[in-house]
C-alpha cells in the first residue's frame, strides 16, 4: 500500500487528485485539513480516504502528518502578498518535519511564473504576467530554482500547467507533457483542464515521476 499525503485536498487542484488517486485500490489518500470542519467540503470517494488536521506552520503538525506518508502531493495554492521565499521554505519545513527520510517525495503543483524566456528571464518578470498573481509567480520561480539544486531528484517532481489553467475545463482524459529547457516559451501557449493536470499528478504519483514537467493539454487549443 501507498500512502499518499494531499495538502491543499479541499481546493480545485486538490480535489480532483484525491478523487482520482483513490480509484486505486494500492493507494491509501490522506486528506490534509488545516481543522475538522473542513472534512465537510472533501469529494464524496468510491474508497475510504484518510483526514489529518495539518497546520502547516508547524513543524510538530507537519511531522504527525507526513511521518507515514511515502509521497506527498503539495497543491496548496497561496495566496496574497507572500515572500518570494515562502513556497520554498514550505518545502524545506515538509522535509524537515519528516525527519529527513530518502524515501519521502514531494510532488508540487507548480506555476507557469517559472517557466524560462529566450531573453534569459523568467515568465513572472514578462509584462504579459498578471500583477495579480505576481508574488506567487516569483515564489515558484525560487522554489524551481532550488529544487534543482538538490542533490537528487528522485526526492521531488514540480509540475507545471500552462497560464491557461481552466477550472471548469472538461477531463478529456489526456495530457503532453515535456521535460524542461533553457526556453520554455512555446508553452505559453498552451492550456488544460484542472481535471486533466490532477490525472498528470496521478500518474506522476504511482509512476514516481522525478525532476520537472510541463503538463498541457492535447485536445485543447493551442
Amino acid at each position: 500500500m501507498t500512502n499518499v499525503l494531499i495538502l491543499g485536498a479541499t481546493g480545485r487542484t486538490g480535489v480532483s487528485v484525491l478523487q482520482q488517486l483513490s480509484t486505486y485500490e494500492y493507494i491509501q489518500v490522506i486528506a490534509a485539513v488545516r481543522q475538522d470542519s473542513d472534512i465537510s467540503r472533501l469529494p464524496k470517494t468510491k474508497s475510504p480516504i484518510q483526514t489529518k488536521p495539518v497546520d502547516i506552520n508547524n513543524i510538530s503538525s507537519l511531522h504527525c502528518a507526513v511521518e507515514k506518508a511515502d509521497i506527498v502531493v503539495n497543491a496548496i495554492r497561496m495566496r496574497g502578498d507572500i515572500p518570494e521565499t515562502t513556497l520554498l521554505e514550505f518545502d524545506k519545513r515538509i522535509r524537515k518535519a519528516a525527519d529527513g527520510r530518502k524515501n519521502l517525495v514531494i510532488i508540487t503543483v507548480g506555476g507557469a511564473g517559472s517557466l524560462k524566456m529566450s531573453n534569459g528571464k523568467r515568465f513572472w518578470q514578462d509584462v504579459a504576467f498578471p500583477e495579480r498573481t505576481l508574488p506567487r509567480g516569483r515564489a515558484h520561480s525560487r522554489l524551481r530554482d532550488y529544487l534543482e539544486t538538490l542533490p537528487s531528484p528522485k526526492s521531488w517532481a514540480y509540475l507545471i500547467p500552462p497560464p491557461a489553467y481552466i477550472p471548469n475545463g472538461l477531463r478529456v482524459g489526456s495530457y503532453q507533457r515535456w521535460d524542461a529547457s533553457n526556453d520554455e516559451m512555446s508553452f505559453l501557449k498552451k492550456s488544460i483542464s484542472y481535471e486533466d493536470f490532477a490525472t498528470a499528478v496521478c500518474d506522476a504519483v504511482r509512476e514516481r515521476w522525478e525532476g520537472v514537467h510541463f503538463i498541457a493539454g492535447e485536445n485543447l487549443p493551442t
